[in-house]
């Protein structure tokens, strides 16, 4: 009796042993995953109407014209494939651009705009779009159906370079000149009705401090224009010649205006002192005779109160920051 049940007990452990289970496990997982490839296959290999997403772009625009209003980006197309097809489709990074032939818009006959509006039908272009997406798909519609295209002329013109600049020199430095733009004036192209608003072309605000030496300055355009207008050039050169200076004066006569006839002015002083800048290089260049005070007496509204002002009506071109150190004189006048 003990020998059977310890036989029976003995059955049960081999019946239900790691080395078994594991053996009818493998084959559960097999048969499963033969089952579930079986439903892939037969389900992926039923066709199927999809709509996908594509980045567009367009092909063969026309040469003499140019774009004035972006075109759309992307595009939406409705698909008939079997789900391999499919599938591969819309996570292949091979199909995520179509290419949309652009050669055969056709102009819109009505409307006064000053705009050329022309329009491409997407949907006569679905052969195209399937033979880029292979031959195994159909392109059953595209969307948006029509695109508008709106055009203008290409123009160009030449506009001149105006600088925004601020600068300030290094001590006893100042500017030698005119500073020079390089180059001065620039070809502008885009579409006729935005140049035909522009007169000059403006560099970005820059400022430059401390100049001490004639030196070139790189400043780059401002374009208020995004890519409509092309400068052709981003930047321009702006070249500031620069001369060192001292400090010198001068004594000047004053010259007497509208003295009544039969009277004689008189000054104290009879002399007035001129300070003023130049360039060490033209220093010794400075003469009196390139100077003129003037002193006009039928400016003086007091004539009692025996005081004239003073002024300089010339001077050197070369010199700069000339000043008159006493602006105001006292006078006499007598008769002859």
């Amino acid at each position: 009796m003990k020998r059977t049940i310890q036989e029976k007990s003995n059955s049960l452990l081999t019946k239900f042993s790691p080395k078994r289970l594991d053996k009818r496990l493998s084959v559960f997982i097999i048969c499963l995953l033969f089952s579930a490839s079986f439903w892939l296959l037969t389900v992926f290999s039923k066709e199927y109407t999809a709509d996908i997403t594509y980045n567009a772009f367009f092909l063969n625009l026309p040469s003499d014209k140019i774009l004035i209003e972006e075109l759309p980006s992307k595009i939406k197309i409705k698909i008939k494939a079997s789900g391999f097809a499919l599938l591969g489709v819309k996570y292949s990074a091979k199909y995520d651009t179509l290419f949309i032939d652009a050669s055969n818009v056709k102009k819109y006959l009505s409307g006064k705009s000053a705009n050329e509006i022309y329009y491409l039908l997407l949907n006569n272009q679905l052969s195209l779009m399937a033979e880029q997406l292979g031959g195994s798909m159909k392109v059953e519609k595209i969307f948006p159906d029509t695109v508008t295209f709106v055009f203008d002329q290409k123009s160009q013109k030449i506009v001149p370079v105006k600088l925004n600049l601020t600068y300030s020199f290094a001590k006893q430095y100042q500017l030698n000149g005119k500073i020079k733009v390089i180059p001065s004036n620039i070809i502008i192209k885009g579409p006729k009705s935005k140049l035909d608003l522009i007169d000059s072309v403006e560099t970005k605000q820059h400022k430059i401090i401390d100049i001490g030496a004639t030196k070139r300055h790189l400043i780059p355009l401002e374009s208020k224009y995004n890519k409509a207008v092309d400068f052709g050039i981003k930047s321009v050169v702006a070249e500031i010649p620069v001369e060192k200076y001292t400090e010198a004066e001068i004594m000047l006569p004053i010259n007497i205006n509208n003295v009544p006839f039969g009277y004689v002015v008189k000054t104290f002083p009879s002399q007035v002192k001129i300070k003023y800048n130049v360039s060490l290089d033209n220093y010794d260049l400075v003469k009196p005779e390139q100077f003129k005070v003037e002193a006009n007496i039928a400016q003086t509204n007091d004539v009692s109160n025996n005081r004239i002002k003073v002024r300089l009506v010339k001077q050197p071109t070369f010199i700069s920051k000339a000043k008159i150190i006493d602006t105001q004189v006292e006078f006499i006048m007598r008769k002859l």
